[in-house]
């Protein structure tokens, strides 16, 4: 089974200026993803940028970028499946081999386990009539929505003011990790399919970077939980 490694990271950015390479006690953030990659195993890594500066940090840190996204698949309103499209385009036009599978590495995310990646490889490996895999982290299940300065329960409170964590039951955030199966058609709005399956991994591998805040604490948590790390990735 051909399997590559996806790290999408394009030049502009809203919510934190060149985040992506950005250096994170030391590293360049895409760099993490980049050496999960390769402790991964997968055939390629390659990074989906439309900016060259990122591209020459990328190839530094070891991942291959024969070409530079379209620019249709690098606006601020460009999802995964403009991105998928413009790749698959781009591995024919480079006589690139397409691969079976693809792990999608945002590099906003620097923590993930190997094991649980690894977990949601197999499942499609295994399982045919999968269509995707991803990991995915515990949440708070008891949100609210705010409405004209109102509180409302975006659950089911049931008639109280407060209430446990374990009488809702558990609820869980996806945009982690995927694993995708590689094909021209499954470039809609719905490109990871109905049927996909769930690895639940570590709670700290949800820790997203999107500004200065969430930096700062990823940062923070990196620099002093270097043996959780290292048990992930082992």
């Amino acid at each position: 089974m051909r399997i590559y490694a996806i790290v999408p990271a394009r030049g502009g950015s809203t919510g934190l200026k060149n985040k992506n390479i950005r250096l994170l006690n030391g590293r360049p953030l895409i760099d993490y993803s980049i050496g999960f990659a390769k402790a991964l195993g997968v055939e390629r890594i390659f990074c989906s940028t439309d900016s060259m500066e990122y591209a020459e940090v990328a190839k530094s840190c070891g991942a291959e970028v024969p070409f530079l996204r379209a620019a249709e698949a690098a606006s601020g309103t460009a999802m995964e499946q403009d991105i998928l499209k413009d790749l698959y385009q781009a591995f024919k036009n480079h006589n690139i081999l397409q691969p079976d599978l693809i792990v999608w590495l945002r590099p906003t995310f620097i923590f993930r386990s190997l094991p649980d990646v690894q977990a949601c490889i197999d499942l499609l490996a295994s399982n045919p009539d999968m269509t995707a895999a991803r990991t995915v982290c515990e949440s708070e299940a008891r949100l609210y929505l705010v409405q004209n300065g109102m509180l409302f329960p975006d659950f089911d409170d049931q008639g109280k003011s407060m209430i446990r964590r374990q009488d809702i039951g558990s609820r869980y955030k996806v945009f982690s990790t995927d694993v995708i199966r590689a094909m021209d058609e499954n470039t809609d709005d719905d490109f990871l399919g109905r049927r996909v399956g769930a690895i639940i991994t570590d709670k700290i591998c949800g820790l997203d970077i999107d500004d200065e805040t969430d930096f700062q604490i990823v940062e923070a948590v990196a620099a002093i939980n270097s043996d959780r790390i290292r048990k992930l990735l082992h």
